[in-house]
């Protein structure tokens, strides 16, 4: 079926915000006509990232229309639709007569992304009809949250896990720097202020929580540092800052400091702007002065990996952070003295559960399975 003749599609649209700045937002029409409830989720998305939106609105039109091309709508989809959807997305559709091969269907982690979008919008969904419930006291209401909840509380990703194997390969990213690769990646920036970011993931942050740094919360003397976000998720609001704070080593504050002195300083002066963003835009134009965006910073990342040699493709901006983690966890089995607990490094990292380390443990980390043998060996040679 052509793009231009399903029944859902994403648009995009322009609007004029109240101080007379235009943004872009993404939507997703029903034969042209603005789907209200997906809109009001979507917008709640894209909010601080109009390319989230977008991704999710894509996703959703595609789960839309294959519910209706069966005859269903959002409203009364079950827990059964979803799974049918995703094995779809595997297998192929057997109603159309088609199977896909499991060499060009969708990757894990594309997989997963669907997942995330549809369980979130039937929770976010079941919060709506819980409210529509208590002012409007409809029964159906209850009946529909039934079925949302069976929805985003089913495991659906044990599909993921048990179809892995057959799965198109995720592209294959470098996810872990040596000292060299650090090194090489500082060397070959234009400006500080793009070294002062990656030394900031170096500290385990996010790139969005480096991005996110204000003056407020950046305390030079002292050489700490909170997010102002985390996960798009805005935590300061009225001077009250509740995320993690982060001790930084001279060096990362060396940079951060002479950024500000210098290439911060003349970009505040030629735009006539002053940002609250620790890290702002600072080549001539509109935008200059205005916060630094993740894409902007991830194509100076890549560009910077070409030039120190590097391969651009396998270069995400979640390295450092990874790097960090395996760090903490290479100090933690070679100096069990300094009590590098398991706690302390949950709480460094920002994360509720130490289940959150499996995603960025290296499980091929020579230093710890040296470390852990010869541990394990101390003193019994001399016994043999």
């Amino acid at each position: 079926m052509h793009e231009s003749s399903k029944r859902f599609r994403v648009v995009k649209f322009r609007f004029e915000t109240d101080i007379g700045t235009h943004r872009e937002r993404y939507m997703v029409v029903d034969n042209n006509i603005p789907l209200f409830r997906v809109n009001q989720w979507l917008e709640l998305k894209g909010i601080r990232k109009a390319g989230t939106g977008k991704e999710y609105a894509k996703k959703m039109t595609v789960f839309l229309n294959w519910l209706d091309s069966r005859g269903v709508s959002y409203e009364n989809a079950s827990n059964r639709h979803v799974r049918k959807f995703l094995h779809s997305l595997i297998f192929g559709s057997l109603q159309d007569n088609k199977i896909i091969s499991l060499q060009a269907t969708v990757s894990s982690s594309t997989l997963n992304q669907y997942i995330t979008v549809i369980t979130g919008f039937y929770r976010w969904l079941d919060d709506i009809c819980q409210t529509e419930m208590i002012w409007r006291n409809k029964n159906v209401q209850a009946n529909k949250s039934f079925l949302y909840g069976q929805i985003y509380s089913y495991e659906h990703r044990y599909l993921v896990d048990g179809y892995a194997a057959m799965l198109k390969p995720n592209r294959e990213y470098t996810k872990w720097y040596d000292l060299d690769t650090k090194e090489k990646l500082c060397e070959n920036f234009f400006t500080l202020r793009d070294e002062a970011v990656l030394r900031l993931t170096f500290e385990g942050f996010r790139i969005d929580e480096a991005l996110s740094i204000t003056f407020d919360s950046y305390n030079a003397t002292d050489r700490l540092v909170q997010p102002t976000r985390s996960k798009g998720k805005t935590d300061a609001y009225g001077g009250s800052n509740h995320l993690r704070t982060v001790a930084l080593p001279e060096k990362t504050c060396d940079v951060i400091n002479s950024y500000i002195q210098t290439e911060r300083a003349v970009a505040e002066s030629e735009s006539n702007k002053i940002s609250q963003y620790l890290f702002i835009n600072l080549n001539k134009g509109k935008a200059q002065g205005e916060s630094l965006s993740y894409h902007n910073y991830l194509k100076i990342l890549k560009k910077c990996a070409k030039r120190a040699g590097l391969d651009e493709n396998k270069i995400r901006t979640h390295n450092g952070r990874s790097t960090k983690v395996m760090e903490y966890l290479e100090h933690q089995a070679l100096h069990p003295e300094d009590n590098i607990t398991d706690a302390i490094i949950i709480e460094s990292f920002g994360w509720r559960s130490f289940d959150s380390i499996d995603h960025y443990r290296d499980h091929n980390n020579q230093i710890i399975a040296k470390s852990v043998m010869e541990k394990l060996h101390q003193g019994r040679d001399s016994d043999d």
